[in-house]
């Protein structure tokens, strides 16, 4: 599974509610209720400034629930003036930009951009829409130019930063995270990429303790997955199905809550005692989304012949490199119950899956902790000469 599915895109986690629709968008501070009469011009005083910049925003944000898009715009334009740093304002014009032209689509995006080259707010909704569309180059060109304008904006660098960790480009990711922590050291967006950046390095202490102040900070639903499957990589097992037991999402993304918590419960109790945490399998003759068929797999009414078949097919349709996932499941079930090469199915892992995928990081932490090397190691300078000896004889 792509990390990027339990680390939240920088611009939808941080937009203002109005403009993004983001259910867990900052509330406002309760001073915020009414802009002081001071607040007409920004002056020297940073924090005189963003207190303004708040209360103009709360007052655009009610402007936009009453229907007074054009007053609600003016005001946000008046927020960005006190706050330049702070994205989210020309985020929120932006988003009623294209709600006043109806233009809440890929397409309605592409004009707005065309018809207003230098807006930051649009700038950031393209790179965001890139994102989406997995358009690298298009997405890290709209961030440099808000960055050319906006250089210690912390939203800007972690988009640029959400983008490399989705290329993969984990070394540019890091730079950028760590610019966007120099900024702002508690950012709830920035800890969970750094804590993403940590995991691949095999640092899974530093990547939960990451999770778990951007939880304290800033609660997502996703985050009793990113934090019980990174105790998983500890071998903190207890702690990981208790955490995996919150109330996972739909399907199939809840799927792999169970088959983590399923792993967790298996190193402590057994896999019989632990299957029931795995669910129902699939009904007989019942077509099954990826990755259902891994529960069928882990209850054992399937082989891991079907198992990849099923990961072939999936993977044709949806090119989301499951049966590198597949070879993971397998590894772990290998694992769990001493049979088969759970060594070489990890590696398999590690050679067919992205960087920034959970499974990549769950097979690197299963061969480091059994001390063993990420790849084969080649053969000894012995074995070689002997080869070479046996090719040369007559």
């Amino acid at each position: 599974m792509n990390v990027l599915l339990r680390a939240t895109s920088a611009l939808a986690a941080a937009a203002w509610a109005v403009a993004a629709g983001a259910a867990d968008a900052p509330a406002l501070p309760a001073s915020a209720a009414s802009a002081p009469a001071r607040c007409t011009a920004p002056g020297a005083d940073r924090a005189a400034n963003r207190a303004c910049a708040h209360a103009i925003g709360a007052r655009a944000e009610a402007e936009a629930k009453a229907g007074h898009v054009d007053a609600a715009m003016a005001e946000f334009t008046l927020a960005d003036r006190f706050t330049p740093d702070d994205l989210r304002f020309a985020i929120a014009r932006a988003g009623l930009t294209l709600k006043k032209a109806d233009g809440l689509s890929p397409a309605g995006l592409e004009a707005a951009v065309r018809a207003a080259p230098d807006d930051i707010g649009l700038m950031m909704a393209h790179a965001e829409l890139a994102l989406a569309k997995k358009d690298w180059a298009a997405g890290l060109a709209d961030v440099d130019r808000v960055l050319a304008k906006r250089p210690e904006a912390p939203l800007a660098w972690e988009m640029r930063a959400t983008l490399d960790v989705a290329k993969p480009d984990f070394e540019a990711a890091r730079a950028d995270v760590a610019h966007a922590l120099r900024i702002d050291p508690k950012s709830a967006v920035s800890l969970r990429l750094r804590g993403i950046l940590r995991n691949n390095a095999g640092d899974a202490a530093g990547a939960l303790a990451d999770y778990q102040a951007a939880h304290a900070t800033q609660p997502r639903a996703e985050d009793p997955f990113v934090i019980g499957s990174t105790q998983f990589l500890l071998h903190q097992y207890d702690d990981a199905a208790a955490s995996l037991a919150h109330r996972a999402p739909p399907t199939p993304e809840g799927i792999y809550w169970r088959l983590w918590r399923y792993m967790a419960l298996a190193r402590v109790t057994g896999v019989e005692r632990a299957s029931g945490a795995l669910g129902p399998g699939t009904p007989p003759g019942q077509l099954v989304a990826w990755p259902g068929p891994v529960v069928d797999f882990f209850h054992g009414s399937i082989d891991s012949g079907v198992l990849l078949a099923f990961a072939k097919k999936s993977q044709e349709a949806q090119d989301l490199s499951q049966v590198c996932e597949a070879h993971f499941y397998m590894a772990e079930d290998a694992l769990l119950r001493q049979h088969g090469d759970a060594v070489g199915l990890f590696r398999m892992t590690l050679q067919e899956c992205p960087a920034n995928f959970h499974e990549y990081e769950g097979a690197a932490a299963e061969l480091r902790a059994m001390d063993v090397p990420l790849v084969a190691p080649g053969p000894t300078n012995a074995a070689a000469s002997a080869a070479a000896s046996a090719a040369s004889a007559p």
